[in-house]
């Protein structure tokens, strides 16, 4: 049989995931079409800036915001055209849900349900909208994915060079947002469970978590460099602030007299998050820091002793804020902080600052087109999976889970269906407990959490691994040639 004939072959029998991925491609143009060059958030000027001083040769790293993503788009800046970033994260979006389809086809998957699961990060206007931005969201997806993936391809041989792969894919996500820094722990998990035989183990965890370090301890030296200490960030603090602040009460607490100034005074019910996190006027902005010690560290002194005073109110919140992400609507969450900047809109709210900032480095403001982005903007109101669909496919990979640990069922679905699950339930707990609800933290369930639910329908549907009907579980054998 030719290549030809193959490809040929193969697009018949995916047809269905074709079809999807050429739709999804094509609403990706809209997107384009809408909003041109790129769509510009705060957070995006740093990112532009430390990328643009990158290419000059200054290579201090953010101090804010890890540089991973800036480091990602020297390519792009050097020919000077801002579109090439949406348009490349757009095919990392499609890219993501190529791997989505292949990991459940690899796992004999229904290819018709294999295809629904792709279905969220294909459409979702969460998905579109954030690969029109320049953000480090759509890319630290695709890097996790892309490590799961290699994890998981092969089970019958888990070789060190995968694991390493993973552990690279993994470390290179924590560049990009320090808070990917869990996804180590499933990853690691996955191995404890997996590896047979057992003493591979040592090997293949050695091999995940030093290939991990590469990239996060050449990050860290080069913080120190930059800044003298070893860390992601020197405002770790005000992001924690931003956190405790919406419950914090000093009353009955213990305080440096210099720390005092940083109790809200507000009732609680009128505190806002993001007010305490940025705002020139709040109080961690406004007071002063005793000599020898700085802001920061200061600021994550008070909040550490409001954790240890007020830990149940610390839980709920967390806890409000995680669960908050399964809700039918997308609103403002518990900190009411606004979604409108990842909605679709037929104007784009203006940011002066932010379209002085990257018009310094010579890029135009971006524009609206009409009538594109009045489709977008009716599609973006209706085309989603509410918050409850993700969640009963999270029980569905639990409830999978026991079902196949009391049956019997095959354990290499039943351990990428754990790898999974883990994966979907962790990305999600550094956001919650560290920072303000905000739906660009919620980005990786529209990937994840699918995968899991359909692991899941294959342990309950006893679907086998294409590597073994019996599935012997001996992932460090070396496969027998038959005689």
């Amino acid at each position: 049989m030719t290549r030809a004939t193959r490809t040929i072959n193969g697009l018949r029998r995916h047809w269905m995931f074709g079809a999807l991925l050429v739709l999804a491609a094509g609403l990706r143009g809209v997107v384009l079409a809408a909003y041109h060059p790129a769509l510009i958030f705060p957070d995006s000027v740093r990112y532009l800036q430390y990328a643009h001083n990158f290419a000059e040769g200054h290579w201090s790293v953010d101090a804010l915001r890890q540089s991973g993503y800036s480091v990602l788009l020297v390519p792009v800046l050097l020919l000077h055209e801002l579109w090439i970033i949406p348009l490349a994260q757009h095919l990392a979006g499609l890219a993501t849900a190529v791997l989505v389809y292949a990991v459940l086809i690899r796992f004999r998957t229904r290819m018709w349900l294999a295809a629904v699961a792709t279905i969220p990060v294909l459409f979702d206007p969460l998905q579109l909208v954030l690969e029109q931005y320049v953000l480090a969201d759509t890319w630290t997806v695709f890097l996790l994915m892309a490590a799961l993936t290699v994890l998981v391809w092969r089970r019958d041989v888990l070789g060190w060079r995968r694991v390493a792969g993973c552990g690279l894919l993994l470390g290179l996500a924590v560049t990009f947002r320090d808070e990917e820094l869990i996804m180590i722990v499933p990853a690691a998990g996955y191995l404890v469970v997996a590896v047979r035989p057992r003493r591979r183990l040592l090997a293949r965890l050695g091999a995940l978590a030093g290939c991990f370090l590469i990239p996060v301890a050449g990050y860290l030296g080069w913080f120190d460099a930059s800044h003298g200490q070893l860390n992601f960030t020197t405002f770790s603090g005000a992001f924690l602030y931003g956190r405790v602040a919406d419950f914090a009460s000093c009353s009955g607490l213990n305080l440096p007299g210099y720390e005092k100034p940083l109790c809200p005074t507000q009732p609680a019910a009128l505190r806002n998050a993001d007010f305490y996190t940025w705002d020139p006027s709040s109080p961690q902005w406004t007071f002063t820091p005793p000599a020898g010690r700085s802001r920061d560290a200061v600021v994550r002194d008070f909040s550490l002793r409001i954790l240890r005073h007020q830990p149940l109110a610390y839980a709920e919140a967390a806890g409000r804020d995680f669960m908050y992400g399964f809700s039918a609507v997308r609103g403002a969450g518990p900190e009411k902080y606004s979604p409108a900047y990842l909605q679709f809109h037929t104007y784009i709210r203006p940011d002066r600052q932010a379209y002085a900032s990257i018009g310094a480095l010579g890029y135009a403001a971006p524009a609206v087109r009409p009538g594109p982005a009045a489709f977008l903007t009716d599609y973006g109101r209706w085309c989603y999976l509410p918050g409850p669909v993700f969640a009963a496919g999270l029980v569905l990979a639990l409830a999978a889970l026991v079902i196949g640990r009391l049956r019997g069922r095959p354990k290499a679905t039943r351990d990428a269906c754990l790898l999974f699950t883990a994966s979907a339930v962790l990305v999600l707990v550094p956001p919650a407990a560290f920072a303000t609800f905000d739906w660009r933290y919620q980005l990786p369930q529209l990937t994840l959490i699918p995968v899991a639910a359909i692991l899941g329908v294959n342990v309950i549907s006893r679907r086998l691994p294409p590597s073994s009907q019996s599935d012997p579980g001996d992932s460090g054998a070396k496969p027998q040639r038959k005689r």
